[in-house]
């Protein structure tokens, strides 16, 4: 998962438990299989201070079939089959919550966005029930959600 917090956004209150749960959800999905043309999912979690929220604005989905990035003769980052997905999260709730509300707001999140996500064209065979479903296993699993969320 990527991130993108406003600095006025308590960084002990939520950063390292996103890595925490980003290692345990790498971890969980390794051998879950949704499309061939997917081998990477990245997830971006927008959190700014309203001021800023004119600035960062939620996208389609994206799907980078290949492509790879130059730099002064030097090859640099390559993305190869990755869907690529990002959600907002409204920063007065999350920075007002503690550590298991802050999680629970962005796994329900997730699958709220993953409930209406319009995949791109191209991904026509990805699997995507079973994407979300793996996620909210992941999620009961974790005690993030409920079995009836």
């Amino acid at each position: 998962m990527l991130s993108t917090f406003s600095k006025e956004l308590n960084p002990e209150s939520i950063y390292k438990y996103i890595e925490e749960v980003e290692r345990k959800l790498k971890v969980f999905l390794e051998d879950k299989f949704y499309s061939r043309l997917v081998d990477k999912i990245s997830i971006e979690i927008i959190c700014v201070h309203p001021s800023y929220d004119q600035f960062f604005t939620v996208h389609r989905p994206k799907y980078i079939e290949e492509s790879c990035k130059t730099m002064y003769g030097v090859q640099g980052l390559s993305l190869n089959k990755v869907l690529i997905f990002n959600l907002k999260i409204d920063f007065n709730v999350l920075n007002n919550s503690s550590k298991e509300e802050g999680l629970r707001i962005i796994a329900q999140a997730i699958l709220e966005t993953l409930e209406t996500l319009k995949y791109p064209v191209k991904l026509k065979e990805f699997d995507k029930l079973g994407f979300y479903n793996d996620m909210k296993t992941f999620f009961i699993e974790e005690g993030l959600i409920t079995v009836n969320s």
